[in-house]
């Protein structure tokens, strides 16, 4: 399972139509799109037909918003979705034998087989690059939405990963939100020595795990050498060579070998390590901004009950960066383009980018000023606001196979079966072979 999974939702309903466009988007589902080519125009707007295909968690985002879209316009868009990992496998056979719908969730950077990087060096996206809202673009989005200088995907939204924490919990230890890798491990200190499981690590298949590797690393790599990616795409350094990657694991290392993450962390799935924060039996849980809404259903107080911060990973307060992935649409470079482009500009409107980020408790795609319902991703905006924040690691790797070894071989490393070294030298074959 990818980042993307982990992210997705439980689909809600899909979107009403008729009978007859009910049919067409189930048909279309299974079995691809086919385009007609047979628009109708009508006043307000294009008035054409679009297809598209997205995940369930954007199914669910778009509903109203599409609904709004075609009483303004008098377009019609027959929308279908699927869970991530079924959407990636099928969109890949979808476009291959031409039955791509006209828009499509594409992943990030080059992280699964339909991302942004590998799609776009095939020629299957549209060149977005003309749209205005690309001006609304903050510069890790870009980094992932690029290719060869072509903006080629448009961001629904945003996800950070942010460290979680028991209000409660923190109130009876006396603690204050930590801000430096220091404050963070007395934290962890006295949460021990009160009996209290400090971090909830629910690493079993690797999917939080992976999430430690990507918060310290945008702190302890990135904010120190932006230009890492260039320099191992074009073999100056490796992982192995790179002491700043040696320092990442060496923090997880630290947290592991002082006892401050969960007894049993490979094999504590992440519904139970959530819910060992919601009940206080753990302080903190490390995680990405879409899970909130369910670790809030655990507790009785809900939201109320837990606060987050971003994740410090040395002693410099200002030079903390938040991990921020987006999620994207593209415009399939078969489709003819125009129905779709008007909907992203439809999309990238101020209020319904904020209609989209309020409906789903996530941050706003685009970096413009939208006023938010909820305040609890509140303590992070600031730094987002301020330019602090870093694109996944992960999504500038050539291929999805470097996260997999990373995530597969991490559990051996946690486990102590192997070293550091080891881990970096595995992942950097995987990222050779992926440059071959």
């Amino acid at each position: 399972m990818t980042i993307d999974a982990a992210r997705s939702r439980p689909a809600r309903v899909l979107i009403q139509r008729a009978a007859l466009g009910t049919a067409l988007a189930v048909t279309l589902g299974a079995c691809g799109f086919v385009n007609s080519g047979d628009d109708s125009t009508e006043e307000g707007g294009s008035g054409g037909s679009l297809t598209a295909y997205v995940n369930t968690e954007q199914n669910t985002g778009l509903a109203p918003l599409i609904e709004a879209y075609e009483e303004e316009t008098g377009a019609t868009v027959d929308i279908s979705s699927a869970t991530t990992d079924e959407l990636n496998q099928q969109l890949r056979v979808q476009l291959t034998s031409g039955t791509a719908a006209d828009l499509i969730r594409v992943s990030p950077g080059n992280s699964s087989p339909v991302a942004v990087g590998v799609l776009g060096r095939e020629g299957e996206l549209t060149d977005l690059s003309d749209a205005s809202w690309t001006d609304e673009l903050s510069d890790d989005t870009r980094a992932l939405a690029e290719v060869d200088g072509q903006v080629l995907a448009f961001p629904v939204s945003r996800n950070a990963i942010v460290m979680a924490y028991n209000r409660q919990v923190f109130e009876d230890a006396g603690l204050e939100v930590p801000t430096t890798w220091s404050e963070f491990l007395d934290a962890c200190a006295a949460l021990d020595a009160a009996g209290i499981t400090p971090i909830a690590a629910p690493f079993q298949g690797g999917i939080y795990f992976q999430f430690w590797v990507y918060a310290l690393a945008g702190t302890l790599v990135y904010a120190e050498n932006p230009d890492i990616d260039e320099q191992m795409a074009a073999g100056e350094t490796t992982f192995a060579e790179n002491a700043e990657w040696g320092q990442v694991f060496a923090r997880i290392a630290e947290l592991r070998d002082a006892g401050y993450l969960s007894d049993g962390m490979l094999g504590i799935p992440a519904d139970q390590g959530l819910q060992s924060v919601a009940t206080g039996e753990a302080a903190m849980v490390l995680m990405v901004s879409a899970g909130l809404p369910q670790l809030h259903g655990y507790a009785e107080g809900g939201a109320d009950a837990f606060g987050v911060f971003a994740l410090p990973a040395n002693d410099d307060p200002e030079a903390t960066l938040v991990p921020v992935a987006p999620d994207f649409l593209a415009v399939n470079a078969a489709a003819d383009p125009e129905a779709a482009l008007e909907f992203l500009d439809f999309l990238a409107q101020p209020e319904n980018v904020a209609a989209y980020a309020n409906e789903m408790g996530v941050l706003p795609g685009l970096a413009t000023e939208v006023e938010l319902d909820s305040d609890v991703l509140g303590p992070i905006e600031p730094l987002l606001a301020d330019g602090r924040s870093v694109a996944y690691a992960n999504y500038l790797w050539p291929n999805g196979d470097v996260q997999q070894t990373m995530l597969q071989s991490g559990q051996e490393w946690l486990d102590g079966a192997l070293d550091t070294a080891g881990l970096l030298g595995q992942m950097d074959a995987e990222y050779a072979r992926g440059q071959s």
